[in-house]
């Protein structure tokens, strides 16, 4: 699918997030990607039809910029194998911490 990008505005708003067919994207990990990946076209659909100087336009991207935030919090709230194992073993020489 392609978008007709109508300002020099638009075409900024559509360098941010890749444009590529709804099959050839990954599998969403989460609810949140998958929200993230709903609420694209119709934020794209509403900059081809009103341009960037519209609310309904601003509102939705801001939208989308929350919810890449949020999926970037959520990926880095993730805890490795070793942050639980440091945890959970705290006396372990491995999960030592020492102030030089």
């Amino acid at each position: 699918m392609t978008h007709a990008i109508t300002s020099p505005k638009a075409a900024s708003l559509y360098a941010l997030i890749p444009i590529a067919d709804s099959q050839a994207r990954c599998k969403p990990d989460s609810a949140l990607e998958t929200t993230f990946a709903a609420a694209l076209e119709p934020a794209r659909r509403l900059t081809d039809m009103y341009g960037t100087q519209n609310i309904e336009v601003t509102v939705a991207w801001e939208v989308i910029g929350e919810l890449g935030r949020a999926i970037t919090r959520q990926r880095l709230s993730v805890q490795t194998a070793f942050d639980r194992y440091c945890a959970a073993n705290p006396d372990a020489p491995e999960a030592r911490i020492y102030d030089v």
